[in-house]
Parts: structure tokens; sequence; C-alpha cells
């Protein structure tokens, strides 16, 4: 993930909003999306990557455990 680094003008405004906020420019077009965090924590302290790697997430799909949706809904007595 990128990170960019605002005036102080506009960190204000941006510290400012109480929810999640659409970010357009001067033309009404949407840049993106701001969602505020209560306690404000450096970057440092984020998790940002996932905790999974994209093969390590495949594998666990590959994992079918469970019973099929029939077999749910009959025990229920869903038809």
């Amino acid at each position: 993930m990128r990170e960019i680094i605002v005036e102080p003008k506009l960190e204000e405004q941006f510290a400012s909003l109480p929810s999640q906020t659409v970010v357009c420019d001067s033309q009404g077009r949407v840049l993106g999306f701001f969602s505020p965090i209560p306690d404000r924590p450096r970057l440092e302290e984020l998790q940002l990557e996932p905790l999974l790697s994209i093969a390590e997430t495949e594998e666990l799909r590959k994992n079918k455990t469970g019973r099929p949706l029939e077999e749910i809904l009959a025990r229920l007595g869903v038809q």
C-alpha cells in the first residue's frame, strides 16, 4: 500500500471527519474514499499486509470440510 503525506490544512480537514467520506477533485470526480481511524496510530503500527499469502489462501480453500447443504437442510427438516 502506498502512502501520501498531506499538508497541515488538509490534515485538519481529514482529522475532523466523523465517518467515511468520498474524496473528490475540484471537478467533482471521485478520487477515492477516506475512512478515519479514531486513535490515529502511526503507520508502523498498522497491519497492512495480508496475514496469509495467496498460495496459503488457495491451499486452505482446497481443504473442503463440513457437510453438503442438502444434508444440513434435511437434518433441519427443510425441504
